[in-house]
C-alpha cells in the first residue's frame, strides 16, 4: 500500500480511478517548475542524515553507475546508454554508502518525454531535471532534496542559467520539496490520452504549451 502510505486517501482514490479509466483514456497533470540560476542560489538539501551524491559520469565510472541505476529500478540498460550518449547527467545518492536513489538532467531539446510523446524544449543555457527515483525503503528521508541540490549546483557550475522540472500533481511527496522551498509552479500542464482515437488533449495554464513542449 505504498500509494496510501505516502500520498494519502484522496490521491490514492484518484490513482485508482485513473486505473479504472485506463482502457478508455488516461491522464496526467503536472506542475512545471523553473529555477533561475542567475537570480536564485542553489537550495540547500534538508536531509537530517548524511547523504552523499555523485554526478555521473564525472564522479563515477559509467559502467558502475549504470549497474547501480539498473539495480535500483526497472530502467532499461539501453535507455541508460542513450541518455549518457546524448550528454545527460545522472545524480546518484548514497545513504550509508549504499545507492539509495537517482535523478537525471538533460540539456537536449526534444529528448526528454513528459508523457504521451510530448517532449521538453530546452533552449540555450537551459536544462531539464527529470526521472527522480528513491528506493521505497529510503523514502521519507529527504533524499530528493539532496539529488535536486546536486543537479542544480552542477548546472550552475556549467553555465546553465535556467533549469526546469515537472512534478505530477498526484505525487505529494515530490511536491513537498517545492513547498519547503516556498516555490510556486510557473505552469500547470494537463495531458489526456484518448486510446480509441489515439489522440492526446493538451491544456496549459500559466504559459503557452508550445513555449515549453513539443508534440510528435
Amino acid at each position: 500500500m505504498e500509494a496510501w502510505r505516502w500520498r494519502g486517501p484522496g490521491v490514492f482514490f484518484l490513482l485508482g480511478l485513473r486505473e479504472i479509466c485506463r482502457p478508455l483514456f488516461f491522464w496526467h497533470v503536472y506542475s512545471i517548475f523553473q529555477y533561475d540560476l542567475t537570480r536564485q542560489p542553489v537550495p540547500e538539501p534538508y536531509a537530517t542524515e548524511k547523504i552523499d551524491v555523485k554526478i555521473c559520469p564525472e564522479d563515477k565510472d559509467l559502467l558502475e553507475a549504470k549497474a547501480e541505476i539498473v539495480a535500483m529500478s526497472q530502467l532499461d540498460p539501453a535507455e541508460i546508454d542513450l541518455r549518457f550518449g546524448r550528454g545527460d547527467k545522472a545524480a546518484i545518492a548514497y545513504l550509508g554508502g549504499k545507492p539509495s536513489g537517482f535523478a537525471w538532467m538533460s540539456f537536449a531539446s526534444g529528448a526528454v518525454e513528459l508523457a504521451f510523446n510530448v517532449t521538453w524544449i530546452a533552449g540555450p543555457g537551459e536544462s531539464i531535471r527529470y526521472d527522480y527515483f528513491v528506493l521505497p525503503e529510503c523514502r521519507g528521508r529527504r533524499i530528493f532534496s539532496c539529488l535536486n541540490s546536486a543537479l542544480l549546483a552542477y548546472a550552475r557550475d556549467h553555465s546553465i542559467v535556467r533549469s526546469l522540472s515537472s512534478v505530477s500533481r498526484l505525487n505529494t511527496q515530490s511536491l513537498s520539496l517545492s513547498k519547503h522551498q516556498q516555490r510556486t509552479a510557473t505552469m500547470k500542464v494537463t495531458l489526456v490520452h484518448v486510446r480509441g482515437l489515439n489522440r492526446t488533449i493538451k491544456k496549459a495554464v500559466g504559459a503557452p504549451f508550445e513555449s515549453r513542449f513539443l508534440k510528435e
